[in-house]
């Protein structure tokens, strides 16, 4: 398979767990944390975070040849890097914000795990582009 196609499958994955991550952390928040709902919404956030981080490992893996595909292959991982951390910040925020219906202790978990995965693409966000990585 060419490089192409497992890029193209790594964008199809990455967004696919985008959605799964913003959906499963909005119902996470209105089960309770000793319920089976927020034990499979949390493992469902938990694998989306893993295909999140798998997705933007493909370009860095794949792309390290010249320096013209290392460059391109840094730049699209900066992208998606990007993308991490304004979609689990949006996520965290609405999360953390108060509603009557949702389970306080569910939310908080919920949103200091986004803020977790945002810090996490951060700080891949800077050992991208460290020398010698």
């Amino acid at each position: 398979m060419s490089i192409f196609l497992f890029i193209l499958l790594s964008l199809l994955v990455y967004i696919a767990a985008l959605v799964a991550l913003v959906r499963a952390t909005g119902r996470l928040r209105y089960y309770r944390f000793d319920e089976a709902g927020f034990l499979g919404m949390a493992a469902l956030d938990i694998v989306a975070g893993i295909l999140l981080f798998s997705a933007v490992a493909t370009p860095l893996v794949l792309l390290t040849g010249s320096t013209v595909e290392s460059v391109e292959g840094r730049v699209l991982a900066f992208l998606l890097l990007l993308g991490i951390i304004l979609v689990s910040g949006a996520a965290a925020w609405r999360s953390l914000g108060w509603s009557p219906s949702s389970q306080t202790l569910s939310r908080l978990l919920g949103g200091i795990y986004c803020l977790l995965l945002a810090l996490a693409a951060l700080v891949c966000m800077v050992l991208i582009f460290l020398p010698g990585r």
